[in-house]
Parts: structure tokens; sequence; C-alpha cells
């Protein structure tokens, strides 16, 4: 993350320099790319205190990293690992530190056409506490921050698509470790067990499916769901695919043991090439179970709507990162239709990234750590544009979690709200294209934590950031910016911020 702020340089610009640096060939960049950021921030708050006890400091972020793209007939590896070393001028004796971050996908054929084994590797930095201090940027030092991995190998088996009988048996084991986090919150280890067979319609067809989950934490006896569902889709034309949902469900908790029948139904419709709509909805133990998804797109913009409603837990979520909005999806989908060719397409997709020093995900709400199972509502919006000049970045999002009772071990009801509380927010990124390799961007960010009742508490967190972003040449982007933050609550200590940040960025290719 070299960025203080976010900015996009326009995709026409991106895709020139990219053919020029490419001497006019268009290949795309594979293999291993190492890449070299460094960036100074001048904060008036470095540990984000109240006004009458804040501190000044100047902070030097180093940030080797690599970019993976590596793919064989039977393999491949993709992803990105970068290292942030924070050297703090006053405040060093306290505040120096390495906070590594990265994010790999491989992939092997192991048996052609039947055994393959998927692993995945995520390590972020994060917050605790939902109501403490979420920085835009990590020079600001906070004491609400961690270090969260999670390793994942997934052994999996699937039936060639060209049979009329299909199968799928799939087993994910993820290992969850936190650095820096409550000394009780340190590992966890989940596996998840998916089979699955089935016929597509001509017009009915059938599917058997069958899921169990065990989650454990440390030294405590697993959590077990196990699901058992036969779902029946109907083909009701070329675009419109329905189905009826029926099965059974057997848990168990620390000290519930629920069980009883699943029902519902679900229905798929793509009204155009550029259109999806698509949405499932069952009857849990819990009450109403549901996932909505639409997803449309333009030659200049994409949307999507998402909805959802179901029973997760801390590992599962950590290792389905990003967590937030993926913008290599939206740029993905905005340049769809410009660039037909997937590899060159993503090639200028990372460009237009590291051109901007584009995060990786847009704000999303906080992965909240909890020894237990518990319900999560989650609705969210996004749109991406991008125009001749402009572009925009902009989702908003509600989620409300609150721990299924006798689910776990729950926390003493002062800590309560931790893990019961509804997150929402707005991000906002547009940039102006100044000229074809220079633009103007401005990022807004607001998010709201409010504890469930009964328990009590709200935080406000806003912030506003402005940069100055430039390709010089193909390998070097410099950019120059200044943000401000604030943070009022009534549970945790309230901060404003003012920072100035200039930086580049080495592609050493």
């Amino acid at each position: 993350m070299l960025a203080g702020g976010c900015a996009l340089v326009t995709a026409t610009a991106c895709a020139q320099t990219y053919r020029f640096a490419s001497g006019g060939g268009a290949k795309p960049v594979a293999g291993i790319e190492p890449t070299i950021g460094v960036q100074e921030v001048l904060t008036d708050n470095v540990n984000l205190a109240p006004s009458d006890s804040k501190e000044g400091d100047l902070v030097t972020v180093l940030i080797p990293g690599l970019r993976l793209n590596e793919k064989s007939a039977r393999a491949s590896l993709t992803g990105t690992v970068n290292l942030a070393i924070l050297l703090y001028a006053r405040t060093g004796g306290q505040n120096n530190q390495v906070l590594p971050d990265a994010n790999l996908i491989g992939n092997v054929e192991a048996l052609e056409k039947f055994l393959y084994i998927e692993g995945a590797v995520a390590v972020q930095q994060t917050y605790f506490n939902p109501f403490g201090a979420q920085p835009v940027g990590l020079a600001s030092a906070t004491a609400n921050r961690y270090q969260a991995a999670s390793y994942r190998a997934s052994p999996y088996i699937k039936g060639p698509d060209k049979n009329e009988i299909k199968y799928e048996l799939r087993d994910d084991n993820i290992w969850t470790n936190l650095n820096g986090a409550p000394a009780q919150a340190t590992r966890a280890y989940t596996n998840k067990l998916v089979g699955k067979v089935s016929q597509d319609p001509t017009p009915l067809g059938w599917s058997a499916e069958f899921e169990r989950t065990s989650d454990q934490f440390g030294d405590q006896r697993p959590l077990v769901t196990e699901l058992g569902r036969l779902r029946i889709p109907a083909q009701l034309d070329p675009q419109l695919r329905v189905s009826a949902i029926g099965g059974y469900e057997n848990d168990r908790y620390t000290f519930i043991r629920p069980r009883g029948p699943i029902y519902g139904g679900g229905a798929d419709w793509h009204p155009s090439r550029t259109m999806t709509v698509k949405g499932n909805w069952e009857h849990r133990f819990f009450g109403a179970s549901y996932d909505f998804d639409f997803d449309a797109r333009t030659r200049l913009s994409t949307w999507s709507v998402k909805a959802s409603r179901n029973i997760t837990s801390y590992p599962q979520q950590l290792a389905s990162l990003p967590a937030g909005v993926d913008v290599q999806s939206i740029l993905n989908q905005v340049l769809l239709s410009r660039i037909p060719d997937q590899t060159e397409r993503q090639s200028v997709i990372n460009q237009i990234i590291s051109g901007a020093g584009l995060p990786a995900s847009l704000s999303s709400p906080l992965t909240l750590y909890a020894e237990q199972v518990y319900l999560q509502e989650q609705e969210s919006a996004t749109a991406g544009i991008l125009g001749a000049r402009n572009e925009l970045l902009f989702t908003v999002f509600r989620t409300r979690t609150q721990p299924i009772e006798g689910a776990g071990v729950p926390l003493p009801p002062a800590l309560g709200a931790f893990n019961s509380n509804t997150q929402r927010g707005a991000n906002v990124v547009f940039d102006h294209a100044l000229a074809p390799t220079v633009s103007f961007n401005v990022n807004a960010l607001y998010m709201q934590t409010t504890a469930n009742a009964p328990f009590t508490g709200n935080t406000r967190q806003r912030s506003i950031t402005g940069a100055l972003v430039s390709q010089l040449s193909p390998k070097l982007i410099v950019q120059a910016g200044a943000r401000y933050q604030m943070q009022s609550s009534d549970v945790a200590s309230g901060y404003r911020e003012a920072a100035l940040f200039a930086g580049l960025l080495y592609l050493l290719r």
C-alpha cells in the first residue's frame, strides 16, 4: 500500500502506456514482478490521541513487494506480497515495526481432469475492536491493529464437465493465526467438507449436496454445522432457471444442538449478456437464510447489489479475503468489452492499480473476531464508472452481526458489543485525468459502528484524502497529497489527524 489516499488513472491512458512499454506487441507481464515503494508521511497526531495529548511525527514507509503471475499447463500461482517497513523519526522506540501483507492463491492439477490441490495464503493488518481506531493508512500507530494470517489447503476432485452426471468433492482446511491480538485470541482451525452430485436440467435436473463445517478455537471442542440438501432445478427458458430446495441440518454447538428441516427455493436469471440476477431463500433453524446478487455492466460502467443472511465464523470470513469490494473485479467488469483478451486485460488492470496506488479493495465492515458461530446480515451496493477523463468507484454497505446463543463461549457483558453490532458506511473514490499520465483524485470515507441492543455504544469515523498521481515512465509512479481523518465515540477515545504525504512506486521489471 503506497498511497495515503486512492487514485485512478484513466483506463485509456494506462492501456496506451502498457502497449508502448511492450513495444507495440501487447505482451502481458507474467512471472514474478518485483516492486519497491517509498512514502514520507508528516502527521500532527501519530498515535491518534485526543487533542490535548497528540504528538506529531515524520514517518518513512518502505514497501518492497512482489506481484506473481506464474502459470503452466497444470499449475498456477498468482497474487501479491508486500512488506511495509515503518520508521518513525520521533516515536521510533515505541512505533517502529514491520507489517506484512500477502494474498496468494495457487492450484495444481495432480491427476489430469480429476484431482486438484488448491492453496491460499492471506496475511493482513486489521483491527480488533470495531469501536476503536481504524486509520486510513499504516503510518498512523494504534494499539487496535493486529496481524491476521489465514492458510488454506484444499484438495478436491471433480468429474469432467462433458459427463451427464457431474460430481465434486472438496475438503477445505483453514489454519488461522493472530499476532498482536489479545492473548486469548491466537489460533483456530476450520475444516469444511463439501460434496455434490448433479445433473443439469433438460428441462428438469437434480442435485444432491452435503456440507460439513467444523470450527475449532484453541483447545475448545469443535463447533459443527452439518447440512444435506436436495435441489431440483427447472430450466424454464434459456435465460431463466428456478429451483426447489429441501433438506435437513444437524448442528453441534457448545450449549445447543439445533436440528431440523431445510426448505426453500432459488432463481437464476440472465436477461442479457451483461446482466445477471440470482438468489436463494431457505428456512433454517435461525429463521430466514438468503443470498441475492445483481450484476450489470455497460461499456463504461459496472453495477452490483448484494444481500445475504447466514451463519458464519471468523476463520471462514478471513479465508475469503479480500473482505471488501474487490477493485480488480470492478475494473475487470468495466474493461471486459474494451479488452476481450483476459491476460492483456489483467496487465492493464495491474497498471491502473499501480499507477494510482489503488488498494486491493474498497472499504468494508470489519471482520469481527469471536470464538463462536454468529449470524450475519449483509447488504452492499457498488458502482464502477470509467469515462474518458473522469472515473468513479463507489460503495455503500451495512452489516449486522450477532452471536448465535449457545454457539460458543460468550463474551462478558462489558465486551458483548464487540461482536454484537451493526456496521454501515460509504466509500467514494473520484479521479480526474489532468493529462494522459497525471491525475487528481479524492477519496472520501464514512463508517459507523453501533452496538445492538441491549448493549450500547456508537463510533463514527470520517476521512478525506486528495492526491496528485503521475506516471513518469512505465516503471515509475510518483504521488503527493494530504488527508484529514477524525473519530468520535461514546465508548472509545476520539481523535483528529491531518497529514501530508509524498511517495513513489518503482516497478523492477
